[in-house]
């Protein structure tokens, strides 16, 4: 239920735009994105950071798109939001001398310091390489190309690159319960 709700209002952008257009599209992302907020909500499942970001994005850059009826805010709103993401990560492994996805996954996932470093710059090299993508898709090529990236591409990216931090993960786990063990 929840990998259905993650996705749903990306799913429906990518329908209306095939119904409809972009502008339609864009107002569907954008209730689509709010009642998936509503809804995690009251499954009383956690909304993460990266949630809030995308909601904030698309409302903001959505209305842009609606308002101007210009096509170009909706398109510069993924690079906008893999930047922040690369920007949060950096900002918490700099300033808090902690990565950010050591916090949150942390209690699930023992790793040393070094593999949550790396593991952080890889996702912050990953994020800015798909804001880049994104830019140039959304200016040298048509608005189907870019819908399609945007659907497909940054998914199977993103989905692909979850599988190697994964890998990347379980080569650098350690066992809490027989550390603990060896300790005493």
């Amino acid at each position: 239920m929840l990998l259905v709700l993650e996705y749903l209002p990306i799913i429906l952008f990518f329908l209306f735009y095939l119904l409809g257009d972009i502008f339609i599209a864009t107002g569907v992302l954008m209730v689509g994105t709010v009642m998936q907020i509503v809804v995690m909500k009251f499954m009383r499942e956690p909304v993460t950071m990266r949630h809030w970001i995308v909601m904030w994005a698309v409302l903001i850059f959505g209305s842009i798109t609606l308002f101007l009826r210009d096509e170009w805010f909706v398109k510069i709103k993924v690079t906008v939001i893999y930047v922040a993401i690369a920007l949060f990560l950096l900002i918490g492994q700099w300033w808090k001398k902690r990565s950010p996805l050591q916090s949150m996954l942390d209690s699930e996932i023992n790793l040393p310091p070094f593999a949550w470093r790396r593991l952080t710059y890889a996702w912050v090299v990953f994020s800015l390489s798909l804001a880049i993508i994104n830019v140039y898709i959304a200016e040298m090529m048509s608005l189907d190309a870019w819908v399609n990236f945007k659907v497909f591409g940054t998914l199977g990216a993103t989905l692909i690159f979850s599988v190697f931090s994964g890998a990347y993960m379980f080569k650098h786990h350690t066992d809490r319960e027989k550390d603990a063990e060896e300790i005493e």
